[in-house]
């Protein structure tokens, strides 16, 4: 399966829209972040785990004991193609911040989906990090010059 970097920003802004500091598995659903398998009615949906996943090994997601490492930590148990949810706290770590700080800027979206499509992760957030802070010098420099 291919990053699909328009799901990881949605992913991305339930935990950036929410009035909570922890957010767990419902508020996804709650959000229209579609959970379901439709070929397995007892699976939870691949896509949503695949990226949930490339979150946890970046880490730009946590729980509350600040260690998430596996789906389990999140609440998330997979055995045998059964899956079960238990509603533990979830929270967006600081670099998973500044990933969605990035990825709420259109044009920075676009570029890392046109020109870095079959990049390494590491290199599209790396390469979001400075596309974001290239936009905001270009800021800074507009403001000191007023």
């Amino acid at each position: 399966m291919k990053i699909d970097i328009d799901y990881i920003a949605k992913i991305l802004n339930v935990f950036i829209e929410s009035d909570k500091a922890y957010i767990d598995i419902s508020d996804f659903q709650n959000s229209g972040i579609n959970l379901d398998n439709e070929s397995n009615p007892n699976g939870i949906n691949e896509k949503f785990i695949f990226h949930i996943e490339i979150l946890i090994d970046n880490k730009l997601i946590n729980n509350d004991s600040n260690s998430a490492v596996s789906l389990k930590d999140l609440g998330i148990h997979i055995f045998h193609g059964t899956c079960s949810v238990s509603h533990k706290p979830i929270r967006l770590t600081q670099m998973g911040h500044d990933f969605s700080n990035a990825l709420n800027k259109s044009d920075i979206l676009e570029t890392l989906k046109t020109n870095l499509k079959d990049a390494p992760f590491k290199t599209i957030f790396d390469g979001s990090q400075k596309l974001l802070e290239h936009a905001l010098k270009k800021q800074l420099d507009k403001i000191i010059a007023e």
